[in-house]
């Protein structure tokens, strides 16, 4: 397809419409058929477009990382958003307070600190909010150990203006796996860890309704553990070269490329194109096998995108001058997706390689 888009400037974000919406269609039936609730987590595409579409198609609500993703959505009018960070600090629950307005919001937190501050809010304001401890299943980012989840859990539950309504993880160490089966047991060891947690607070008194989850590699097998309410993957809407190496995505999957142009040919083992860290991003393969590089070119599986600078994406192959020309455009599956789209303002909404819509990435830098 690439050779066909001479009319699109470069490096530009396309979208294949047909692929999306069977990695949508496809995780709503994953979703409905394992009877929990869908609500993906929309950093990957940032577009309040997609996220309604994600709801058209039975998705309960969104899963945003930042409140200024939040307000994005909110702006557009959707209503049922959980933000999937702890919220800390005056500045961000002024915010919070005004966002809760015109929004049905919920929260992940993993420390009393930052739960007396929702506390202090919901006082204040009136309204009680709906708060989720954060389990740490693995990924050791954030989030209270199992073994400390019900001490944590006590002191929130003990506070007013807020309501301990579940428990949440991210399972994102399932992309460190080599392989798709190590994924799948990775879902499941964090799947029936947080159901274990779960029923520990419950016979504690603690009122656990929700048991949340999310990662694109583990949904399709975390969903079905027993307990579980809700899945929140975000990459599977476009996937990427992470989910490919890992093996729970194909190339046919993905649906998002970078289109860039070859715009210098100096050596005959490398080839530059326009699309540098500015819109690869700097990220590298997650999955252990993955290797060096910074992408996947498309009919190219031999060539890498081994190093980049701001502007600039040298590409390592034999014979460069012979297989590749000056001017040839170039379709790259990038390694991380969700970090891409950041960098873009739009993507360009392709169907069978023609040119359809324009998906404005409105919630783009909202990182505070």
């Amino acid at each position: 397809m690439a050779s066909e888009l001479g009319y699109l400037d470069t490096p530009s974000l396309l979208v294949d419409i047909d692929k999306m919406e069977r990695n949508l269609q496809e995780m709503a039936s994953v979703a409905a058929d394992a009877g929990v609730g869908l609500r993906p987590h929309v950093k990957t595409h940032k577009s309040p477009l997609l996220a309604k579409r994600q709801i058209e198609l039975g998705a309960s609500g969104i899963t945003v990382a930042k409140i200024g993703e939040a307000e994005v959505m909110a702006d557009a009018g959707i209503k049922d958003i959980r933000i999937a960070y702890p919220i800390v600090g005056e500045p961000k629950l002024a915010r919070l307070g005004k966002l809760m307005e015109r929004a049905d919001i919920s929260i992940s937190i993993d420390s009393y600190a930052a739960a007396r501050g929702l506390s202090d809010l919901g006082q204040a304001v009136g309204k009680t909010i709906r708060v989720l401890l954060k389990i740490n299943t693995g990924l050791d980012r954030v989030g209270v150990t199992p073994e400390e989840s019900l001490a944590v859990a006590t002191q929130i539950a003990s506070l007013p203006g807020i309501d301990l309504i579940g428990i949440l993880t991210h399972e994102g160490h399932a992309l460190k796996e080599s392989s798709a089966e190590g994924a799948r047991k990775c879902a499941l060891e964090a799947g029936e860890a947080m159901v274990q947690t779960a029923q520990q607070l419950r016979r504690a008194g603690i009122g656990i309704e929700e048991v949340s989850v999310g990662s694109t590699p583990t949904a399709r097998d975390i969903a079905y553990v027993s307990g579980v309410t809700e899945i929140r993957p975000g990459t599977y809407i476009f996937n990427d070269f992470n989910e490919l190496t890992l093996g729970v995505a194909t190339e046919d999957t993905c649906a998002l490329t970078v289109l860039a142009t070859v715009v210098s040919i100096p050596a005959e083992n490398r080839a530059v194109v326009d699309a540098g860290s500015k819109t690869l991003s700097s990220d590298l393969l997650a999955p252990t096998s993955g290797g060096p590089g910074y992408g996947y070119i498309k009919g190219y599986p031999d060539v890498r995108v081994d190093h980049l600078t701001e502007e600039h994406g040298m590409l390592s192959l034999e014979n460069a001058r012979t297989r590749m020309e000056i001017g040839q455009r170039l379709e790259i599956i990038p390694n991380h997706v969700c970090p891409v789209v950041n960098l873009a303002d739009v993507m360009y909404g392709m169907r069978k390689g023609v040119f359809e819509k324009q998906i404005a990435v409105l919630a783009r830098g909202k990182n505070r």
